[in-house]
């Protein structure tokens, strides 16, 4: 099967969330998933990113480090953040964002959408 994009998970994902990694590549993504935020510097990525998923694990220094992060390596991925609604980034920094909790389908058509 052709990969159809490559998405990059940064940070634990909740265990209600983790069931869209597996829609994920059911439906034909390349994952990567890197729980320690740090890692992320480090890793070799050949094949680029389409879209970047920011777990609320991350503290907010790191989402933004990362996402500066993103922006400078891979320009035209699109990130989303996994983040309360009172919480605030600055928008530049994120494409979407889904409250921690949702329904993993719904993450996965968040992950979808943003490279539709």
């Amino acid at each position: 099967m052709k990969t159809l994009f490559h998405v990059l998970s940064i940070g634990s994902a909740a265990i209600s969330n983790m069931t869209y990694e597996k829609y994920l590549q059911e439906r034909g993504h390349a994952l990567a998933v890197i729980s320690g935020y740090r890692d992320l510097f480090h890793t070799e990525m050949n094949d680029g990113c389409e879209v970047a998923v920011l777990h609320q694990s991350l503290s907010h220094d790191e989402l933004v480090e990362v996402a500066h992060f993103i922006r400078k390596r891979w320009p035209t991925a699109r990130i989303l953040i996994v983040r309360p609604e009172e919480w605030w980034i600055d928008d530049a920094l994120y494409d979407d964002r889904v409250v921690p909790g949702v329904n993993p389908e719904l993450l996965l058509s968040a992950v979808e959408r943003l490279v539709g």
